[in-house]
């Protein structure tokens, strides 16, 4: 048995990755993918924005 703040915490991180699921429409085994995609999408566009503001 643990203890019942681990049980909380662990309680509250489970929340956290059900809402970023669902937010995202992914599996949660495909979360960590999914949001490094995102990211680097971003990066290129921020890349893409940089480059347009030069010329």
């Amino acid at each position: 048995m643990i203890p019942e703040q681990e049980f909380k915490e662990l309680k509250k991180k489970e929340k956290l990755l059900k809402q970023a699921t669902e937010i995202l429409k992914v599996q949660d085994v495909d979360l960590p993918r999914v949001v490094k995609r995102f990211l680097d999408e971003i990066k290129e566009f921020d890349e893409k924005i940089k480059n347009l503001n030069k010329n």
